[in-house]
């Protein structure tokens, strides 16, 4: 398949290695000994996430530094077992040098597969955002790379609503199925993108098989992307 452009998630899919944040978060918890369970950090992340959402606490100028630096502050605000330590704040800060750190380079990484990329295709972004996303890509040393950044925070649609991959399709003015999605969540990328005719590649770290997954290629790093897109041409 030739494809016309390709259409990337951000948020797990390009400054993570195909790991979904809450399990990046946990991951840097338990390197810094917190004990934490994971059903109590799922529900802090899940409360954080949906106040953010909510409200207008992440600001159009917040880096990602500063964005992840909330994330923190207020799952631990949340969890009364880090109101209960002594040394909250230093925590908090060895998990986000920790957290910014990782992000960084596999940022920097990836950056070097979409300049490969974006010399033969059009490079479009969807994203559930705070409203500061074009902030976090010039922060990496992004947005020069995408001809489209659709924010959910901008668009007032989020994922997995499918609504916002078919404004981003009518937007890039090419049919459907002559675009190819890229994501790490089934729900909130593969399903929606392949329930309007686009197709899909599967971004996951994991040893997971795709299944019953309507995805069109499973990769484990974005770096298996530019030889998967010439041997499918």
């Amino acid at each position: 398949m030739n494809y016309k452009a390709l259409i990337f998630d951000y948020g797990g899919t390009i400054d993570s290695p195909g790991i979904h944040w809450s399990q990046l978060m946990l991951s840097a918890y338990r390197q810094h000994q917190v004990a934490v369970t994971p059903e109590q950090f799922r529900e802090a992340y899940v409360h954080v996430e949906r106040t953010l959402g909510r409200y207008d606490i992440i600001q159009p100028g917040f880096t990602f530094r500063e964005t992840l630096a909330v994330k923190l502050q207020r799952q631990m605000q949340y969890l009364s077992h880090f109101e209960a330590h002594s040394h909250a704040e230093a925590l908090e800060a060895a998990i986000l040098d920790t957290l910014y750190t990782a992000t960084r380079q596999i940022t920097r990484h990836n950056r070097d597969v979409l300049e490969q990329l974006r010399r033969h295709y059009p490079l479009v972004l969807v994203s559930n955002f705070y409203g500061n996303l074009n902030t976090v890509l010039r922060e990496f040393h992004l947005d020069h790379l995408f001809t489209l950044v659709v924010e959910s925070a901008q668009v007032n649609i989020r994922k997995p609503d499918p609504a916002i991959y078919q404004y981003a399709v009518d937007r890039i003015g090419l049919p459907a199925d002559e675009l190819l999605v890229v994501g790490d969540s089934i729900k909130n990328d593969i399903l929606p993108a392949h329930s309007i005719g686009c197709h899909t590649a599967w971004l996951t770290a994991k040893d997971d098989t795709a299944g019953d997954v309507p995805c069109n290629y499973k990769i484990k790093t974005l770096e298996q992307l530019p030889d998967l897109l010439i041997s499918a041409s």
